[in-house]
């Protein structure tokens, strides 16, 4: 879930933007099924008032999600993106959850304590449910922001906060009317802050109160327990209550002007009192009193804008008990904020837990099943009974400790996959698959292909160009049907990252529509996933790989995809490379604070890589910058950008195109500067030999998968990944290599990195027409990358087997103590500027 809040309001704009973004009831409904509507945006409510416009969102990517709201915010609205932009705010995760907690609190309203604003959330709350706009988690964040609201009134002294705003009014209008004990009041309205008002003129002893409003019941059960009058407003009734009041405090929420200049120069000619003098305080945004009666003589107006600034300098900025008040709401906030991340952590953490569980049941069952087979002849029933409870006691107590600590440390480690852990542990992954059990198919993750309808930018092979605007693909799907099921279910396994997920599913799709096969995904939790050192440090190779291989060769899936740069050079026994499809951008991208380009960068910025090729390299274009590792996903680190950890990271331009985030690369660095890592951009689809086969099955899925393979891609790449060949390094070796085809010419350029951290380029052409033909191009790619890494090899001094990461970065960002100590620190992009 990735939480989103983006509004407008009375801090970020001028009444005429709001009455410009003013929605009835029929608008805020379009609004938010405009946003639902969006392919990023899961559940949706919108909270429209008369000072606010806010969607209150749960979306699958942060930059989608906001680009769904945007567009629908225009269509709602009318107007266009660059009119409403610069007013714009947007709350993002646990931010926008403390957001909603202090809205529903009244502490962002003009008005800080009122009510009113509870009310309105609880509103959109009921509409959005009864709509089926809300998933589980928006629903559960909703309820504790109503909650927290409801509490912060009931235990603390919220309502007087609003109570002392009033207070200022009323001190004002005793110096134009006189005392308030023989002054007439008038109330126009009959809602939270009116009943509010009418309680304070009580408390200042205020002569007479009447309440007017359209419905005349909610004026009398208003007034009621102050034994003040209630009359219904119309415009006989109106000059009458206006000639007979000294105070009139006006709060309908009405869009309309209520109190216009001829209502007031009427009510003040029919008044034939001897008191010519009115006060008249307008508690409404806009307003419900014409602005322009302050023109007139014996009227004095304030509205809530003047009211809050006088309230602000004095009440807010000064010892007193209002500060108290909110401080103790703040406090309450926070506890309640971070009772929500427990909880939310709890959630997510839930389902491994429950998996654990049963894996526990099931070992138990079967090992007693198998027990009883063999020793159920010579006990008694009572024997076997007690030997089932004994072992369920064994499995309950052993699994009791890891799932409580996981859960505590899930909730004080947030940024390490203690699920992952848990998976890989114990290998949950594969409880699924058992023999014997149905799979479970979350039918709410069904992707269908609609029978003659290409997906977007497809080609003709089904192959949806990254273009780096949205995802590839839904990572969040299970399954994938075909427009045209021909009875085969295949199961695709992959890394649980959202990148291996989105871009595996692309995959799956592809496979999908050629074949008319059913693809369900698997996720397998790699040691890469779980491991947080550096790869240097771990060897690189193959640990993002091994677990999903071995789950291919054991049956638990028929089809393994991984980012082919993460392979290891050398052949897996049982394993076949069998497709590589059309290549993304093999480029490196910078992600940088402010826009920045590499070249931009200020002396003494820090940039994270987790990569000595990367790290090489950047210290060879820009000596004076410093370069730190930084583990995670693509994700994970560019928040560190977002944080302030870091001024900048480096990243594939695949990745980042695949999960949709091209829009906030700041630089794109040339291969003249940046060499990527062999086989950078191109994915590798692995199946079982044929010497690894597990049912004949294998021969046909070996031929299907030929049907997604590029040939020039797989050419390419294998130039490339014989410079690592030949060098027998790894791919965590500080070494970047390109290959191009033009025509009959494959062009290969390398760099490779001695321990000391010095660069070596050399590139060399092979001419394809020399091969008998194309089975032998494999041949001349592979010499062509030998010949290579010869040359560096030679040039730097360095033998086979000894490229290492040694010039990796030496200072890593560890996720697991990188959150507790960021409170502590002063962000990079501060101190580098």
């Amino acid at each position: 879930m990735t939480f989103l809040v983006l509004g407008i309001s009375h801090r970020s704009a001028p009444m005429s933007v709001l009455d410009a973004i003013a929605l009835d009831s029929d608008g805020v409904e379009a609004l938010r099924s405009g946003v639902r509507a969006g392919d990023y945006v899961d559940g949706a409510c919108v909270l429209s008032t008369c000072n606010r416009l806010e969607v209150i969102a749960d979306a699958s990517a942060f930059h989608g999600g906001l680009a769904d709201i945007g567009s629908a915010l225009v269509d709602a609205t009318g107007l266009d993106w660059t009119s409403l932009s610069e007013y714009v705010y947007v709350y993002y995760d646990t931010k926008a959850v403390e957001h909603l907690l202090t809205l529903a609190c009244g502490l962002d309203s003009m008005a800080v304590g009122e009510a009113q604003i509870l009310g309105q959330l609880r509103s959109a709350y009921v509409h959005a449910q009864q709509a089926g706009e809300l998933t589980k988690e928006l629903g559960i964040v909703l309820q504790q922001a109503l909650r927290v609201g409801k509490r912060a009134h009931a235990e603390t002294e919220l309502d007087s906060v609003s109570q002392s705003l009033l207070d200022k009014a009323l001190t004002s209008a005793e110096a134009h009317i006189g005392s308030l004990e023989r002054s007439r009041a008038l109330v126009v309205g009959a809602g939270a802050m009116s009943g509010l008002t009418v309680a304070t003129l009580q408390r200042a002893g205020v002569a007479r109160i009447t309440v007017m409003n359209r419905t005349l019941e909610k004026a009398e059960r208003l007034v009621a327990p102050v034994g003040g009058r209630a009359v219904e407003l119309s415009a006989e009734t109106l000059t009458a209550e206006i000639a007979d009041a000294d105070l009139i405090v006006s709060v309908t929420g009405s869009r309309g002007t209520v109190l216009s200049r001829e209502d007031i120069i009427a009510g003040m000619q029919a008044d034939f009192d001897q008191q010519p003098n009115k006060f008249l305080v307008d508690l409404a945004l806009p307003h419900d009193i014409d602005p322009s009666v302050r023109e007139l003589p014996h009227i004095r107006l304030i509205g809530l804008g003047e009211l809050s600034e006088m309230f602000a300098e004095s009440d807010l900025r000064s010892p007193s008990g209002v500060v108290e008040i909110v401080a103790e709401v703040r406090s309450i906030i926070r506890s309640e904020l971070a009772a929500y991340r427990a909880e939310h952590k709890a959630r997510s953490i839930a389902p491994t837990v429950t998996a654990l569980r049963s894996h526990a049941e099931t070992t138990v069952a079967g090992e007693f099943e198998r027990l009883s087979r063999k020793i159920g002849a010579k006990v008694d029933s009572e024997v076997l009974d007690e030997i089932r409870t004994a072992l369920k006691r064994t499995a309950d107590k052993l699994v009791h400790t890891p799932t409580v600590r996981v859960k505590q440390l899930s909730v004080q480690d947030s940024d390490v996959d203690y699920a992952a852990a848990l998976t890989q542990l114990f290998d949950l992954s594969a409880t699924s698959g058992r023999r014997g059990e149905p799979q479970r198919i979350d039918r709410s993750k069904v992707s269908v292909t609609a029978p003659g309808v290409a997906p977007v930018s497809a080609r003709d092979d089904h192959h949806v160009e990254a273009d780096g605007l949205r995802p590839v693909a839904d990572h969040t799907l299970d399954v994938v049907e075909p427009a045209h099921y021909t009875g085969r279910t295949v199961k695709l396994g992959t890394r649980r990252s959202r990148l291996a997920r989105s871009q595996s599913t692309a995959v799956a799709q592809q496979i999908a529509a050629q074949t008319g096969w059913r693809v369900e995904i698997v996720e397998v939790v790699t040691e890469g996933d779980v491991n947080m050192s550096p790869l240097a440090a771990m060897g690189g190779s193959g640990v993002f790989v091994s677990a999903v291989r071995t789950a291919l060769l054991t049956g638990k899936i028929d089809i393994a995809v991984h980012s082919l740069k993460d392979l290891p050079t050398a052949p897996a026994a049982g394993i076949d490379l069998v497709a590589v499809p059309p290549r993304v951008d093999p480029s490196d991208v910078l992600i940088a604070r402010d826009g920045m380009t590499l070249a931009e960068l200020p002396a003494g910025a820090v940039l994270g890589t987790g990569s000595p090729r990367r790290a090489a390299q950047l210290r060879a274009a820009r000596p004076d910058i410093e370069v730190r590792g930084v583990r995670g996903n693509v994700d994970t680190r560019i928040k560190h950008v977002t944080d302030g950890r870091l001024d900048g990271v480096v990243l594939a331009a695949a990745g980042v195109r695949r999960i949709g985030r091209l829009a906030e690369v700041t630089d794109v660095l040339d291969a003249a500067v940046m060499l990527p890592a062999p086989g950078q951009g191109a994915l590798a689809v692995e199946c079982r030999a044929a010497n690894a086969d597990v049912g004949e099955f294998d021969t046909e899925l070996r031929t299907a998968l030929s049907g997604i393979h590029d040939a020039d891609t797989a050419l390419a790449v294998q130039a490339e990944r014989a410079i690592l060949a030949h060098a027998e390094a790894g791919c965590s070796a500080p070494i970047g290599a390109l290959a191009e085809i033009d025509g009959n010419a494959l062009t290969l350029t390398g760099v490779m990195a001695d321990d000391t951290g010095r660069l070596q380029r050399a590139t060399r052409t092979a001419d394809l027409t020399t091969a008998s033909g194309a089975e032998d191009h494999p041949l001349i790619a592979k010499e062509l990358g030998s010949a290579i890494a010869d040359e560096l090899l030679t040039i730097l001094g360095v033998v086979p087997d000894t490229v290492t990461g040694a010039n990796a970065p030496s200072e890593h960002i560890d996720p697991r103590s990188e959150h507790a100590a960021a409170a502590d620190r002063q962000p990079v992009s501060e101190v580098s500027r």
